[in-house]
């Protein structure tokens, strides 16, 4: 069993990733920030980590950042789900180190799809927009 960090500070978003993540057989952690999600990534080891990027005061771009440079979380799969649709935002997200970005509003079998394919042992992590 996988354990995946969620980082929304929308609840819904926890809440509808929760039972998709669950029914796939995962266990889940929910953030409602940026800051506790650092915490709960360094303090859970998730497998995965799914991130928002637009949120107050630690954004997900700060999360990437951060993430990256600690060497507890720096190879942690992250995909980032957002409402931001732009190219050059995607392109910017990869940049920093996420594997994978896909854009609201989603479908959550096909995030938890995306997460597991981003765990998958001999799969390469591969920089991809959805």
């Amino acid at each position: 069993m996988s354990r995946v960090l969620v980082i929304d500070d929308e609840s819904i978003v926890g809440t509808v990733l929760r039972y998709a993540f669950q029914a796939e057989g995962h266990q889940i952690v929910v953030a409602d920030s940026g800051r506790e999600g650092i915490e709960l990534a360094r303090s859970e080891a998730p497998d995965a980590i799914v991130l928002d990027l637009m949120m107050p005061v630690v954004t997900g771009h700060d999360v990437i950042v951060v993430l990256r440079e600690d060497d507890a979380t720096k190879n942690v799969p992250i995909l980032v789900l957002t409402a931001v649709t732009m190219s050059r935002e995607r392109e910017h997200c990869l940049s920093e180190g996420a594997d994978m970005v896909m854009t609201k509003p989603f479908d959550p079998r096909e995030v938890a799809q995306a997460v597991d394919a981003l765990m998958a042992p001999g799969e390469s992590a591969f920089a991809a927009s959805i």
